[in-house]
């Protein structure tokens, strides 16, 4: 558990907790250790454990009667795709959780609509990564998505058939460069009609694009992502904490 000053403890056990299990590491219907192992583990008193865990059950992650171990369930129970980032850190584990199976790969010039798009300029290279993304054990997509990395990091593109870590990890890696900040936007928009079909969905009907936008220190722009998501199977949810 990596820690941080500026998060409480049960806040810092819940982002690994809620990491491992969307990485499978504790895998639907299984049961987590008990508070006193988790105590144990991460240095902490089993009410900073209750409290991860009670945030862990409203995330709907997780389940557990009085007397009984608490199971692990699976995201989203219900039908919905919750989507639920209070950091950049949660943003990192979510998008890892997720497999996504690239259909094709290929540069682009920017043309002016895709440009305003991206917030570039018109002329500007890029690799376009394209593909659906799905849940653990899920083979239903769960969203498409459109990739964007500057021209600058197209070199990535070697790697992709090599690693399953998020573009982004793999921008850092190959050019030692560091996400410092994502941008993220939600748009409603008509669902495309070449993908309609995989999402159970019907072409032009709405759906909900998140658009996130990944910036370097220097405020340059590394790589653009776009999903689009059913709007019937798709919640959102964001924690904002005041600034001192």
């Amino acid at each position: 558990m990596s820690a941080s000053r500026d998060e409480p403890l049960y806040v810092q056990v819940v982002s690994t907790l809620k990491s491992e299990i969307l990485k499978g590491t504790f895998p639907v219907d299984t049961q987590l250790p008990s508070e006193d192992l988790l105590a144990q583990r991460f240095s902490v008193s089993r009410h900073t454990v209750r409290e991860a865990l009670r945030r862990l059950r409203e995330d709907g992650l997780i389940s557990s009667r009085q007397g009984a171990a608490t199971t692990v369930v699976r995201p989203g129970a219900g039908g919905s795709y919750v989507h639920e980032i209070a950091s950049i850190n949660d943003l990192f584990s979510f998008v890892s959780a997720l497999r996504f199976r690239i259909d094709s790969v290929r540069m682009v010039t920017a043309d002016a609509p895709l440009a305003e798009q991206l917030a570039t300029s018109p002329g500007d290279k890029w690799l376009r990564i394209d593909g659906f993304r799905y849940q653990a054990e899920s083979d239903e997509p769960a969203c498409w998505m459109e990739v964007f990395v500057h021209g600058d990091y197209a070199g990535v593109a070697r790697l992709l058939d090599r690693n399953s870590r998020p573009i982004f990890e793999l921008i850092e890696t190959l050019y030692g460069e560091r996400i410092v900040e994502v941008e993220q936007a939600l748009r409603t928009a008509p669902m495309p009609a070449d993908i309609a079909p995989a999402l159970r969905s019907e072409p032009g009907e709405v759906a909900i694009e998140v658009i996130r936008t990944f910036r370097i220190a220097s405020g340059k722009i590394a790589e653009v992502s776009i999903a689009h998501y059913p709007s019937d199977n798709f919640a959102f949810s964001m924690k904002l904490r005041r600034s001192r």
